[in-house]
């Protein structure tokens, strides 16, 4: 067997163990009572115990998802590519890191509504955790179009005036390029 055909087998069997743990561990977590009445505190994640307070089991539950969502895309993207034979080795680490990607922009997504967008004594047992889930899903699927519509945000708010900033800066590193020795 071909060594790129090796990587791409190991990296295949890695995307369906992850769907696997995900989907367990977003059923694990996902509570079993009604989210009013508050949730089971205990979680079994590996074999192994935890006793979750419920603001933390919410932030698992949306990076969980925000990693589901991620995953969802790079999955169909490695089947399509690979079944066209199209697939690249140097994008193996792009579908390695993707979930962690859409794990940590659904967790700033998320911080940003709970911070924003809902009333500030608003506990995780009052939130919508199916629309928290939705958007969770939705920003990992999505990540570089979030990330990319957070960066058009954040220069259209912290935009300086020309000659403002660090364009007032003597030392900036744009103006001395390294020279070959000359």
């Amino acid at each position: 067997m071909h060594l790129s055909s090796v990587r791409t087998l190991l990296l295949g069997v890695f995307l369906l163990v992850l769907g696997v743990l995900l989907a367990d561990f977003i059923i694990e977590l996902w509570p079993r009572t009604d989210p009013w009445d508050g949730w089971e505190s205990g979680a079994r994640i590996l074999w192994v115990r935890f006793d979750l307070d419920d603001e933390t089991r919410m932030i698992a539950l949306v990076m969980l998802i925000g990693a589901l969502g991620s995953y969802v895309h790079i999955a169909t993207s490695f089947a399509s590519y690979v079944g066209n034979k199209k697939f690249i080795d140097s994008w193996t680490w792009w579908y390695v890191l993707r979930p962690f990607i859409g794990m940590a922009l659904a967790l700033i997504f998320y911080f940003l509504i709970r911070g924003g967008l809902l009333s500030v004594g608003t506990g995780p047992e009052e939130a919508n955790i199916f629309g928290i889930a939705a958007i969770s899903g939705l920003v990992g699927m999505f990540s570089k179009h979030a990330s990319d519509k957070l960066r058009e945000v954040f220069d259209h708010l912290f935009r300086t005036a020309q000659g403002q900033g660090d364009d007032q800066r003597a030392d900036k590193l744009n103006e001395s390029r390294p020279t070959d020795g000359k």
